[in-house]
């Protein structure tokens, strides 16, 4: 489809360039600018059709470059034995059951960005309350970096920021999604 959408590129820049070229040469000459007018209203079916190409080489255009939106999703990076796509939402998905690694972690939910050759991080996460964030920050980062490297052979990483959003109320919200409810047997005086 590159192809395609190069050569719909080329004729469509000629086309358009060729009409500005005209359009600009014919206004410096009254004569021709009331003949180009005259004849485009003699001829209003060839006109239309004319517009209508041009219209329709524009969608075509627009719709053979709509790939590169699919090739956005994937992170590409080349390996010993040729190159290696993986998908954005693999890789968001893979990092986000990191959580269960981290009994201190309510929720995690990562972004990232590709920058030159490095991917940065973003690691949205809600905390339990009691978590030292200092200490959890640490160890998350160097889990996404090992994880990342070892896991996915993504070397490049570059900055891998942890957001704490939310510190999760004790008790408001009922027990962590992986964790029993356990019964209170105690005293509230």
């Amino acid at each position: 489809m590159k192809p395609l959408h190069r050569v719909i590129g080329i004729v469509l820049f000629i086309l358009v360039s060729v009409a500005a070229a005209f359009f600009v040469y014919a206004a410096l000459s009254s004569n021709l600018w009331n003949v180009t007018f005259q004849s485009l209203g003699d001829n209003r079916a060839g006109a239309l059709a004319a517009g209508l190409l041009v219209f329709l080489l524009v969608l075509l255009y627009s719709y053979t470059g709509s790939h590169r939106a699919d090739y956005e999703r994937y992170i590409s990076f080349e390996g010993e034995g040729g190159s290696v796509r993986i998908s954005r939402r693999a890789v968001r998905d893979f990092l986000a059951g990191l959580a269960a690694e981290f009994s201190t972690i309510e929720k995690l939910d990562p972004e990232f960005t590709m920058r030159r050759e490095n991917m940065d991080v973003e690691l949205n996460v809600t905390v339990l309350p009691g978590c030292h964030i200092p200490e959890l920050s640490r160890m998350l980062q160097e889990r996404v970096r090992t994880t990342l490297r070892v896991s996915l052979g993504i070397t490049q990483i570059g900055k891998v920021d942890v957001l704490v959003q939310e510190i999760a109320g004790s008790g408001a919200q009922g027990p962590r999604r992986d964790e029993p409810e356990a019964e209170f047997s105690g005293d509230l005086t």
